[in-house]
């Protein structure tokens, strides 16, 4: 889902810039300039949650916008979306410029924020009327885990970690046996492997022959893209056999694409 909005520079605050720091020359007030028109969209590929009205971040006016010299990196403008709004383009001397545009804030993981960011260079030209579309899209991947209602007969206790990300480092996430809500997670733009460990204490009746402890694990990994959501469904997959059959099976629905991965994990007892 996305918002697109025309947005045209005009007064917000503006910072004086010199193409030609070093020196002046008799052209210098006489400079050949060109003008910006920015469209701006914010989409995003999330549902929505309790927890966060993700809506708000299609809509774009409350955008932070800068624009910037591409060779310098000089700020020449800077302001709200809904400042932009009026009947003139900005002008500015021809030359290179970095369009960036900003929604929100980036945590290592939230359950409540997340970051929207977007960023275009363009180079204007004398007397042209340069238009850009800038892009922002979230610079995180949400994550969420659904218990299968029969997990109550096989354990008392289980719960999901995860972690693995460049940003979380040792910390790691974690879900309950009551807890569904999402995780956003700061990836990198090529995205991240993320691991999950599920920690279970198995009821007495399904555990193996030769098991010492009714506490197991069972660990996997995925592979988790900006602006996609995973969600795990775990369920039991009880085989009973001489040597106790305990498997996990885990489904990741992948909400983007619409596509299913099921594999079966063993439980490791410790």
């Amino acid at each position: 889902m996305g918002v697109s909005t025309m947005l045209l520079f005009a007064s917000c605050s503006q910072r004086e810039f010199d193409l030609n720091p070093g020196g002046s020359t008799s052209n210098e007030q006489n400079k050949e300039q060109g003008s910006l028109v920015l469209n701006l969209n914010a989409s995003t590929n999330f549902a929505e949650t309790r927890s966060l009205n993700e809506a708000d971040y299609r809509n774009t006016q409350y955008y932070d916008v800068k624009v910037i010299n591409a060779s310098t990196d000089n700020v020449i403008l800077e302001c709200k979306a809904y400042q932009l709004a009026t009947n003139l383009p900005k002008t500015v001397d021809i030359g290179s410029y970095r369009i960036e545009a900003s929604y929100g804030k980036e945590y290592d993981a939230s359950r409540s924020d997340f970051y929207m960011f977007g960023s275009e260079v363009v180079t204007v030209k004398a007397k042209e009327e340069k238009a850009v579309t800038v892009n922002c899209t979230p610079t995180c991947g949400k994550i969420s885990v659904a218990w299968d209602a029969s997990m109550s007969t096989y354990y008392d206790e289980y719960n999901v970690t995860f972690g693995g990300t460049k940003k979380l480092g040792a910390k790691t996430l974690a879900w309950s046996k009551t807890d569904s809500e999402p995780w956003y997670v700061a990836l990198d733009k090529e995205g991240e492997t993320v691991s999950y460990t599920i920690n279970l204490t198995t009821k007495e009746a399904y555990l193996p022959k030769d098991a010492s402890t009714n506490t197991g694990t069972a660990t996997g990994t995925f592979t988790l893209e900006r602006n996609k959501a995973h969600k795990l469904t775990i369920r039991p997959n009880y085989i009973e056999t001489t040597d106790g059959g305990m498997k996990l099976t885990i489904t990741i629905d992948d909400s983007t694409n619409d596509h299913n991965i099921t594999w079966e994990v063993p439980v490791t007892w410790i």
